[in-house]
């Protein structure tokens, strides 16, 4: 953990005791001061399920992907029959960095320091020259005791979790709430769209300013003029799943990337509503964001690099195997257009608000009673989490 900045020694609980009490926000040590960034991974998120990649980030079987959550460096390994598992990346020997880009890879991940190499189940597998050149093994040294260090993880609708505590509950538990509220929604049925079907941009803000604005309607009529064209903010309602999710809602919004008459396969085992244009999108604490609609769904999910730096990265589901066939490819890519988008519209307001938390005048935010309740309500989670990690 990083030493205490000036402005923000440590944080408070009162201050984030009055986010549950009344309607405001969090306060500014949760957006500005790299102290609380860092006990922020090891005290909350640690504590929960993080998603740190989408399963299309693994190009292929045999693969490699670091991650780096907010200094903390993971990698993720596909291995050569495509199973999935999350290790801390760092060398047993001497503590390098073992993988900075991703690649593939032949089943051996070597250190680039002294050669030490590790199989894709995380066995220490060769020790170079460790009782000297030529001489590999040392009886004094037992490899079995220092292989990579694992990371418990789950997949679920393409996302990989981690849980770097290893003492949250079972995955199932964590994601029933999302499930039961969307109980017509099979994400089995909805594979990847392809290389037509990501974005992934950098953001100069705290992650939780994107989640936010996830969240938000209100900002709907004056940032995104052409979504609302098509989807005012008088068609939307607010969701909150207590404890768990908030987000909004569209009774009728056009499905993913339709131009004209052509359209993509809908999921006809979901009801008609569904199938007339709802639309639903669920920020899950702490760093996914899900859209629904009966055609297609996409995944946000945010990887926190600082207190002010926030990787996101969208990628886009569609329903059953015809619907990744180049004869809608076109149609996939006007949907990640259309998407990316709106997420860049959005971009200068989450900068623009780290930007004004520099501002000694501003405290936590006035918020709507009626507006902001699902922003109000992923406060009061993050909220409650900090005052527990506080108590403990």
């Amino acid at each position: 953990m990083t030493s205490p900045d000036l402005k923000y020694p440590q944080p408070d609980a009162d201050s984030f005791l009055a986010t549950i009490q009344s309607m405001t926000g969090l306060p500014n040590v949760a957006y500005e001061s790299e102290y609380f960034a860092q006990f922020e991974r090891d005290h909350v998120l640690a504590e929960t399920w993080v998603c740190v990649a989408n399963l299309a980030q693994l190009a292929k079987d045999g693969w490699v992907h670091p991650v780096d959550l907010l200094e903390l460096p993971l990698l993720i390994i596909r291995d050569r029959d495509g199973s999935i598992r999350v290790f801390h990346n760092v060398c047993s020997h001497r503590g390098m960095k073992l993988v900075e880009t991703p690649r593939p890879t032949n089943g051996i991940i070597t250190c680039p320091y002294h050669g030490w190499c590790y199989k894709s189940r995380g066995e220490l597998s060769a020790t170079p020259h460790i009782k000297g050149e030529g001489s590999h093994n040392d009886d004094r040294f037992d490899r079995s005791l220092h292989g990579l260090k694992p990371v418990r993880s789950h997949i679920f609708a393409g996302m990989v979790f981690v849980n770097l505590s290893g003492t949250a509950p079972e995955f199932a538990e964590f994601i029933s709430p999302i499930q039961n509220h969307w109980d017509e929604m099979d994400f089995d049925l909805y594979p990847h769209g392809g290389s037509h079907s990501f974005w992934e941009i950098e953001l100069q803000c705290n992650w939780k300013f994107a989640q936010e604005n996830h969240v938000d309607g209100y900002h709907l009529p004056f940032v995104h003029p052409g979504l609302h064209s098509y989807s005012p903010l008088g068609n939307h309602y607010p969701l909150v799943v207590e404890g768990v999710a908030s987000g909004q809602g569209s009774h009728n919004q056009a499905h993913s990337g339709a131009i004209g008459d052509i359209t993509l396969p809908m999921n006809n085992n979901m009801s008609r509503t569904w199938q007339n244009g709802r639309a639903e999108f669920l920020s899950v604490f702490p760093n996914i964001m899900i859209g629904v609609q009966a055609d297609h769904f996409w995944t946000v999910h945010l990887i926190p690099v600082s207190a002010s730096k926030t990787i996101e990265r969208m990628d886009l589901h569609y329903f059953g195997d015809g619907a990744t066939s180049q004869q809608y490819e076109h149609l996939r890519t006007n949907n990640r257009d259309r998407m990316l988008e709106i997420f860049e519209e959005d971009r200068a307001m989450v900068e623009g608000m780290q930007r004004g938390r520099k501002s000694p005048a501003f405290r936590s935010g006035a918020l709507s009673p009626e507006m902001d309740v699902p922003a109000h309500h992923f406060n009061k989670i993050v909220a409650s989490a900090v005052i527990a990690a506080l108590d403990k």
